[in-house]
């Protein structure tokens, strides 16, 4: 990378409302966009292996946590 245009684009911010569905979809967990790593984080508001999920994709996140729950539940 020599110059400024060699460096990859970084996805749009989530809107409020894109982040506030989310939540929704995802009751058990706080969910927050992590600007830093320009991706989607989960934290669990319950005991599981996996305490903290991590994904730029919120339909594969969405996806992620719902087979954390199940593991806890199975």
């Amino acid at each position: 990378m020599d110059t400024v245009t060699d460096i990859a684009a970084c996805p749009v911010d989530p809107s409020a409302r894109q982040l506030a569905e989310l939540q929704g979809l995802c009751s058990l967990w706080l969910v927050m966009w992590c600007w830093y790593r320009r991706e989607y984080m989960a934290i669990a508001r319950f005991d599981t292996a996996d305490p903290i999920l991590f994904d730029p994709d919120p339909r594969r996140l969405v996806y992620r946590c719902r087979a954390a729950e199940l593991a806890v539940t199975a």
